[in-house]
């Protein structure tokens, strides 16, 4: 193949005069689809056709080859097939080799990429296609009018994604066959591709709105989050970074994951953001590709050698609970868990910087109350260990004893099911709740009067709703989150292999049958204040990125 991109541009415009050379976020708009057509991995030559000396200039100092047309082909009321003939003439004249196939690029597309050029000449894999077309989902509750009487185009009313596919072209690609260019009516053959667009890409600019909007949109910045989610460590990391672009909707967001992260790739795909997903051990290279002005590791200890590769590309980097050696190179370190880490200029320990999930915002506060009559279990979303099971075998005949509820909470992630189910039905107790997953688990954390959990940042939520709290922690790791401890009203055992059965029993029926000790507890976890954690998580973003 060989593949010619044709980006007709004339000087004449009426919405918004000499539009192709308006500038756009510190460019000439036709800027935008020459360096996206010069990016592409499949496009041999980049033409631009004007009848306009200015727009010939800039085209040729932006890498462009020019073709100028004759004035009948630069009138208002000229279809651009002809140009297009015409460009493709001159340049075959000029090739020894033959054109294959032409892509058509609108400058007054300039968010089209060259990743969306490539997609729509690969189509051409199948040699029976003589066009594809650049198209957006357009489903919706469209009406006409017939002899001025208003008349709906739909039979029923129904959901947009219930409606028939009906896709709308954009104009921003149109790529065909030589033969079809050269012998067809027009550039449109009897066999179409259709190459399925994403809305924020497929703007043209007809009015200064237009203008302003995709402005915006190019002045975006851009952040790259890289995390893990995977049995092991679970989707802590994957709810903490989905928060996060919850709240940076202004700017061009993007996650990377290696392959073997499957949890954190299914939970990403779920919220529709732009994932990619990548070989182990490639992810520097991926996320570099993206030219990011912000990496954001939630991914644990970091190398050196890690760090460097991002920052060579001029990008700023933030990690999240990072103690390995790159979190010394990096620009930015937040770790509420780790609050025995040496804080510095560029190192925020402790948990005024712990971000609440937006489910805790608005819950009454706790009453404080004579007995426990409610007892959660919960161990994160995984749960690797099994320690749900053993602490309800454990803590179950004491609770049947003295009309203790329990609320069970395991995460999309647990492994153990059955042998939850089992131990609970062993038990000589009639009311306990097994939640498999739970979209309101504030809800319960703020209905207990006792939780027993592991020692990631569900401690945290806990000391926020000032719930008396024993933990064990699932990993070695956990015994480092310094934050579980006495001082701030918590109950430490330590690592589940290193605690006995007898312990966790007397230790939770200590807890239980002293009023006294709860309400230490809870005091020492109301002195804490999470309330602002977001606000100073995200401030610090802004000032990294010069907002």
């Amino acid at each position: 193949m060989y593949v010619v991109a044709i980006i007709p541009a004339r000087g004449g415009s009426k919405g918004i005069p000499r539009k192709n050379l308006r500038p756009l976020a510190g460019n000439p708009l036709i800027y935008y689809s020459i360096k996206a057509c010069l990016s592409s991995k499949q496009i041999n030559q980049v033409v631009v056709t004007t009848d306009d000396e200015e727009i010939a200039m800039f085209a040729e100092r932006f890498g462009a080859t020019v073709v100028m047309r004759p004035t009948d082909l630069a009138d208002d009321m000229t279809t651009l097939d002809p140009v297009i003939k015409h460009a493709y003439t001159v340049i075959q004249d000029r090739l020894k080799d033959n054109i294959s196939h032409v892509v058509t690029v609108q400058p007054t597309s300039p968010l089209v990429s060259h990743s969306d050029i490539d997609s729509a000449i690969e189509l051409f894999a199948d040699q029976t296609i003589d066009t594809v077309l650049s198209v957006v989902d357009d489903r919706h509750l469209n009406w006409t009018l017939i002899s001025g009487i208003a008349k709906p185009l739909y039979t029923r009313r129904v959901n947009r994604q219930q409606l028939p596919i009906n896709f709308r072209e954009t104009g921003a690609v149109i790529a065909c066959t030589s033969n079809q260019l050269l012998n067809g009516s027009s550039r449109i053959g009897s066999n179409v591709a259709l190459l399925e667009m994403p809305q924020d890409r497929s703007f043209d600019i007809d009015n200064f709105s237009d203008l302003a909007l995709c402005e915006s949109i190019l002045n975006r910045r851009k952040i790259v989050f890289a995390v893990i989610g995977y049995n092991e460590v679970g989707l802590g990391h994957v709810y903490r970074t989905l928060m996060l672009a919850n709240e940076l909707v202004a700017y061009d967001l993007h996650f990377v994951c290696e392959k073997n992260n499957d949890l954190a790739i299914e939970n990403i795909k779920k919220q529709n953001y732009r994932l990619h997903v990548c070989d182990i051990g490639s992810l520097v290279g991926t996320i570099v590709d993206l030219e990011p002005d912000l990496v954001i590791n939630d991914i644990l200890d970091t190398s050196v050698d890690y760090i460097h590769g991002l920052k060579l590309s001029g990008c700023k980097v933030l990690n999240f609970e990072d103690i390995g050696p790159g979190y010394l190179e990096s620009d930015l370190v937040i770790n509420a868990l780790y609050p025995h880490q040496l804080p510095s200029d560029h190192v925020l320990v402790g948990p005024q910087y712990f971000w609440l999930r937006d489910e805790f915002s608005y819950l009454p506060q706790r009453a404080v109350i004579d007995s426990v009559k409610r007892l959660l279990l919960t161990f994160g979303g995984v749960d690797e260990g099994n320690v749900t099971s053993r602490v309800l075998r454990i803590i179950g005949p004491y609770c049947a004893d003295h009309n203790i509820i329990i609320d069970v909470v395991a995460g999309p992630g647990f492994l153990h099911k059955d042998n939850l189910f089992n131990v609970a039905k062993s038990l000589p107790l009639t009311q306990i709740n097994i939640e498999l997953g739970t979209k309101r688990i504030s809800d319960i954390m703020n209905n207990t009067d006792l939780a027993i959990t592991s020692g990631g940042r569900t401690v945290l939520e806990l000391s926020a709703l000032a719930v008396p709290t024993v933990v064990i922690c699932q990993n070695v790791r956990e015994t480092t989150h310094t934050f579980a401890s006495s001082e701030n009203g918590i109950v430490n055992l330590g690592f589940r292999d290193d605690v006995s059965d007898e312990t966790i029993l007397l230790q939770c029926i200590q807890v239980i049958e002293s009023r006294e000790l709860r309400n230490i507890m809870i005091e020492k976890m109301r002195s804490q204040d999470f309330s602002q954690g977001k606000r100073r998580v995200l401030k610090k973003i802004f000032n990294l990125l010069g907002n």
